[in-house]
């Protein structure tokens, strides 16, 4: 065989292989095809693939303190803070202390409410006993759903870096919202967005959630440490 014969043979065999290569669909790495030449586009990330571990390091977590200042930006409503201390359990345990317009104390034991009102002309050093839906009500806003509920509508992940809360380590997502309550029939949805910053074990350490004008600032301390739950004296309960 001559010289030109094996260089023509050689090249066509060269041909043969990059031919089979292509038609195997592999090798540049930027997704697989069905067959139809058609490229698979990567699965984009959702929010809840971020706030749901948040939300069950939460949980695992047992108990939290928590303060929570509300700011609203009307400007006939003033700021409201709260103490908070609760056990993420089932039947509920904790203390909350509620100061705005209205002053209260909240202690829960075991599941069963007993309320202090301190605000203005009713200011006494009586608690009242409260029914099973009495305090639920007043619970709604303290358990894990209540405390981290709002990042469940989080309909995007617009930025996550790293930074110090409180001189803590601290990875920090901001979210926006799902549309939340109408501030009036004309002004259609308030605009929400929030920005929830957690530990290297995914607690929660800050939520900021901002509504139109208000904002809610919480910041939690203290995951996993006994709460320490205490009726007040049977002689200073009034009700059933």
């Amino acid at each position: 065989m001559t010289v030109q014969a094996r260089l023509a043979r050689a090249m066509a065999a060269a041909a043969a292989v990059a031919l089979l290569a292509g038609c195997s669909g592999g090798g540049d790495g930027e997704g697989s095809t069905d067959g139809s030449g058609t490229t698979d586009a990567p699965r984009e990330a959702k929010p809840a693939d971020t706030t749901g571990p948040i939300k069950d390091a939460a949980l695992a977590a047992g108990s939290v303190a928590v303060t929570r200042t509300v700011r609203p930006g009307d400007a006939d409503h003033g700021i409201t803070q709260e103490e908070i201390e609760v056990e993420l359990t089932e039947p509920p345990s904790g203390r909350v202390l509620h100061v705005g317009e209205e002053i209260w104390t909240l202690a829960v034991v075991d599941g069963v409410g007993y309320l202090k009102d301190q605000s203005e002309r009713k200011s006494t050093n009586r608690w009242q006993r409260l029914s099973a839906a009495q305090t639920t009500e007043r619970l709604q806003d303290v358990t894990l759903d209540g405390l981290l509920g709002v990042v469940d509508r989080a309909s995007r992940i617009t930025k996550t870096e790293k930074a110090t809360v409180a001189g803590t380590p601290a990875t920090c997502h901001s979210l926006t919202l799902s549309p939340g309550a109408t501030a009036g029939a004309d002004d259609g949805p308030v605009p929400q967005s929030a920005r929830i910053c957690v530990d290297g074990d995914r607690r929660p350490l800050e939520l900021v959630v901002t509504a139109g004008d208000e904002v809610t600032t919480s910041t939690f301390t203290s995951w996993g440490l006994a709460v320490e739950a205490l009726a007040p004296p049977p002689a200073l309960v009034d009700g059933d």
